[in-house]
């Protein structure tokens, strides 16, 4: 039994010594440390906002999502977060559900695919925000 205690604290010190983290399941959540603090330039507008209805540049560093760039350069809520983040309000105007309105997230002139808490931002995207009926 000593035998056995001693082996796994030799080998969890050799993890410790290597910066071996043994519970990271998923390697992809662990941002590459050639993206880390890159910079990348994005462009955001939110129609209908008359502070932003043009599009705005921004830098920001290329691990983001268009969620954190929204959140970053507007007031914003959510129903739900990150992956499955609802936006529910943009700078005080709320999608009103009664005239099945919605915030429709536009990603380089055509309709995202995916969620704007799932989408990693890219160098040269364009994001809009429109209010939009279903």
């Amino acid at each position: 039994m000593k035998k056995f205690i001693i082996i796994t604290l030799l080998l969890l010190g050799l993890l410790f010594l290597f910066k071996i983290n043994p519970f990271v399941l998923n390697k992809n959540e662990v941002p590459k440390k050639s993206e880390t603090g890159k910079k990348i330039g994005v462009e955001q507008k939110i129609s209908g906002d008359k502070k932003t209805e043009t599009f705005q540049k921004y830098e920001t560093e290329a691990n983001k999502t268009a969620l954190d760039l929204l959140r970053r350069s507007a007031s914003v809520v959510t129903k739900g977060e990150k992956e499955n983040a609802y936006i529910v309000e943009i700078n005080g105007r709320k999608a009103d559900e009664r005239k099945n309105e919605f915030w429709a997230f536009y990603l380089n002139g055509k309709t995202a695919q995916v969620g704007a808490g799932s989408y990693k931002l890219k160098n040269g995207d364009k994001i809009e925000w429109k209010i939009e009926t279903y």
